[in-house]
């Protein structure tokens, strides 16, 4: 983010405006150096991104051989004071038309999130019960856990690199691994034993991502492009996750942000069961 348009202003002004300027970048700049990793990761949390938001996406699955399978959908988020309830409506192909995902974000840590899954064939609404959010979304590589977010006390956080270049930007690079207290808790809701992160230090938008999962000597590896100012919220609109085992590439799946709109009118009974049970009628 920076300045656009031409300032024109008398000197001394020009030099006031510029020490103003430079100070506040060097004191951002030396409190940046000074966060903890846990506070890196407290910034990236509660980052603004939007009071709500209606977009269209499509997610692209890939087998060993290059095959792809592309689906497109429609979420909507939105915020309920410090709770975040999110919807996701599969529009094409036919075959996963009206499959619906809901999941509400309890800001309570002693609270577990909510989700449930309406499956059309099934004409029913199934409840992701919190020991099953390790599992696949929807046939792709992302979890149910990837897609909601996990709980931030539930680590303890420490910097692989607390300075690194990455496509021309400045990162911190934080591992994370569960606390004693939550290891149980937190490998059941993830199925990861620990996790790498890659966050940009003027917008703390993560860019990179690894996770090394319980079973199965496998590895996935997350990739964040095409990082833009939308409504001046930082947007990242391609996120691909690469799963990996014994060091070769499995699968891999794509989340493609189409277009999206932010601080919009969503009703409130979108996000009920029964939304999910016509949300494309």
């Amino acid at each position: 983010m920076g300045f656009t348009g031409v300032f024109r202003c008398r000197p001394a002004i020009f030099l006031s405006l510029w020490v103003t300027l430079f100070g506040a970048i060097f004191s951002s700049f030396i409190n940046a150096q000074e966060l903890s990793a846990y506070e890196v990761m407290m910034k990236v949390e509660n980052r603004y991104t939007g009071d709500s938001s209606v977009g269209q996406y499509t997610m692209v699955l890939i087998d060993r051989r290059e095959r792809q399978r592309v689906r497109n959908l429609r979420i909507y988020k939105k915020d309920f004071g410090k709770d975040n309830k999110a919807l996701s409506l599969f529009e094409t192909p036919a075959d996963i038309r009206g499959t619906a995902y809901l999941n509400f974000d309890w800001e309570n840590q002693d609270r577990d999130d909510d989700s449930w899954l309406y499956l059309p064939a099934l004409q029913r609404v199934k409840r992701i019960a919190s020991s099953d959010t390790s599992d696949s979304f929807l046939g792709s590589d992302f979890t149910y856990a990837d897609i909601n977010g996990y709980e931030l006390d539930w680590y303890n956080y420490s910097f692989v690199n607390e300075s690194e270049s990455l496509d021309g930007f400045e990162v911190w690079v934080v591992e994370a691994i569960p606390k004693a207290q939550f290891k149980h808790k937190a490998e059941d809701a993830t199925g990861y034993s620990k996790m790498k992160s890659w966050i940009r230090k003027d917008n703390f938008v993560q860019v990179r991502g690894q996770v090394w999962e319980l079973r199965g000597n496998k590895i996935k590896y997350f990739n964040s492009t095409e990082i833009e100012l939308i409504d001046d919220i930082w947007t990242t609109k391609r996120l691909q996750v690469i799963a990996t085992r014994n060091g070769r590439q499995e699968h891999a799946s794509v989340l493609q942000i189409n277009s999206i709109d932010y601080n919009v009118k969503v009703d409130d009974s979108s996000f009920t069961t029964e939304y999910m049970q016509r949300g494309l009628d």
